[in-house]
């Protein structure tokens, strides 16, 4: 099995179930080089479960980080390119940030399911990461949020693209405008979180949902491609939507940087903010 700097990984084969995480380096954001070890992690995914004595039906998602899912984007990154002027870097970023939601959105190129376990807060591109999974199952006082209209920006990294095709229009259009924080229990009622778990107990909770999955996984796992079928979603448009948010980002005034800042504080805090 190989080894990553930024992941951890498990396979059970019993359960045909890899079970990766986010290892907590530090800031618990999506950094530059976490996001291309990321693509390496991708390939490798694909080429090593395509293997016929590597069974695979589960890609489940997760983070060593206490409390926290994804703070979600480098915004100390953000901060340094859009102020340098370097939208070539912010581009850069953006793109491998698509290449990984599209290699979740689409199970690694393989016929498994992937289900993202979120056991901690999960904010911006973090909620986009779970939202790119095929369910979510969340600890049920775990908290999500897009807050980046609070600095005058907007989720560009597949917010858009996933709610529009799990929600209706209303209410995706509330998520992605108001920056509020949302419960858990509440993103079950709304359907985007598939099962709730008590504290401690996502682990149990994950082996439960993916134990009665199993008996029907013929039609769960093609009921998943019909709806992909009937609400596609290419690559390209991700990242049209992503370079949009790049030429958003160069036109951010001092003010909207200063409230980045505030969050880029509660980054390396490991905050769990409440915003």
């Amino acid at each position: 099995m190989r080894q990553f700097d930024s992941i951890t990984v498990e396979y059970f084969r019993d359960h045909e179930l890899l079970f990766w995480k986010i290892r907590d380096t530090g800031v618990p954001n999506f950094c530059l080089k976490g996001l291309q070890e990321f693509r390496e992690f991708a390939v490798w995914v694909k080429e090593y479960f395509s293997h016929p004595d590597r069974p695979l039906k589960f890609i489940v998602s997760g983070s060593e980080h206490d409390g926290i899912y994804n703070m979600g984007g480098d915004l100390g990154f953000f901060l340094e390119s859009i102020k340098s002027g370097n939208k070539d870097n912010l581009s850069t970023y953006a793109h491998l940030c698509i290449d990984a939601i599209y290699s979740i959105y689409t199970s690694f190129g393989l016929p498994a399911i992937t289900i993202a376990l979120v056991e901690g807060n999960a904010y911006g591109g973090g909620f986009e990461c779970a939202l790119a999974h095929d369910f979510i199952i969340a600890e049920e006082k775990v908290k999500f949020c897009l807050p980046e209209n609070k600095f005058n920006l907007f989720p560009g990294m597949g917010a858009y693209s996933l709610l529009y095709r799990k929600l209706n229009t209303a209410d995706a259009d509330i998520i992605l405008k108001r920056g509020k924080t949302y419960t858990a229990r509440y993103l079950e009622s709304l359907g985007l979180v598939e099962k709730l778990s008590k504290k401690y107990m996502e682990v149990i909770s994950l082996y439960d949902f993916v134990s009665k999955i199993i008996e029907q996984f013929n039609f769960e796992y093609h009921h998943i491609q019909c709806k992909k079928i009937v609400f596609p979603l290419a690559k390209k448009e991700l990242l049209e939507v992503t370079d949009l948010w790049v030429e958003a980002c160069m036109k951010t005034d001092v003010f909207d940087l200063r409230k980045m800042e505030i969050l880029v504080n509660a980054q390396t805090r490991k905050a769990k903010l409440e915003l």
